[in-house]
């Protein structure tokens, strides 16, 4: 085995672990946020109605719970994609990774805000925490494909489906998204405004974002979720064989 060998394979090892350790993150933070919802220990002797009423009051929690996980393995799958055509790194690659998993660790303490200011939406500082958070979240990662595509010939290996994975023409649209959202974010707060604003906004930035990605990449568009349950159970029709025609002979004395 020559240099040349061993440095790829050194290369190679080393662009592994970044990917096992961005992974790792990922679960970590998932398994720390669900550890962080459970019910008062004074429970455990209470009667029906003050168990209902802890339930309730875990409730925002465990919303908050199931919309943060929908969100980190919407940002893990991306983070995958992006990764899966990687034949070298650098140290800007690195640094924005690092500033990406940043972001995603917060996840836990954003969900614990929202927690404590629920009963307060209009004012919840939670809530721009949160949103601040997935607004960071877009931007680094729109930073990252952008970064991978200035670098492919050094970064990324020539694979025909380059554009394809990256989504270039929908990720850039997240450069003018991000300050709008936080000139909206601070115009909220300035003026005590309702925080469902904001929430209508990434709702309506998300169905932007849909009909554009379905535009350039019809073939990236997610199914719907029963539809990629159910689809397996569909039965495939196979093709009617046409009977083939025995001919008998017959004996004639």
């Amino acid at each position: 085995m020559n240099s040349k060998e061993e440095e790829e394979i050194k290369h190679e090892f080393q662009l592994e672990r970044v990917i096992l350790f961005s992974d790792a993150v990922f679960a970590i933070i998932i398994t720390i946020m669900v550890i962080d919802i459970k019910l008062p220990e004074s429970i455990i002797h209470a009667d029906a109605k003050h168990i209902k009423e802890a339930f309730i009051d875990l409730l925002p929690r465990f919303i908050a719970y199931v919309l943060s996980f929908s969100l980190i393995g919407n940002f893990w799958y991306g983070h995958l994609r992006m990764f899966s055509i990687l034949k070298n790194y650098d140290k800007g690659l690195i640094i924005i990774n690092l500033l990406f998993l940043f972001f995603i660790s917060l996840f836990p303490f954003s969900v614990s805000l929202i927690a404590i200011n629920s009963k307060d939406i209009q004012l919840s500082w939670g809530f721009s925490f949160y949103f601040g958070i997935i607004a960071s979240l877009m931007l680094v990662q729109t930073v990252m494909v952008h970064y991978l595509i200035i670098h492919k010939s050094k970064l990324c290996i020539n694979s025909p489906d380059f554009d394809n994975i990256l989504e270039w023409k929908v990720q850039r649209m997240n450069y003018v998204a991000f300050p709008v959202l936080c000139i909206a974010v601070i115009i909220i707060m300035y003026f005590s405004l309702n925080m469902i604003y904001i929430v209508f906004g990434f709702a309506l930035y998300g169905l932007v974002i849909s009909r554009v990605k379905k535009r350039y990449y019809p073939n990236n568009v997610n199914k719907p979720l029963i539809t990629m349950l159910l689809g397996p159970l569909k039965r495939k029709k196979l093709p009617v064989k046409k009977a083939k025609k025995i001919e008998t002979k017959t004996d004639t004395e």
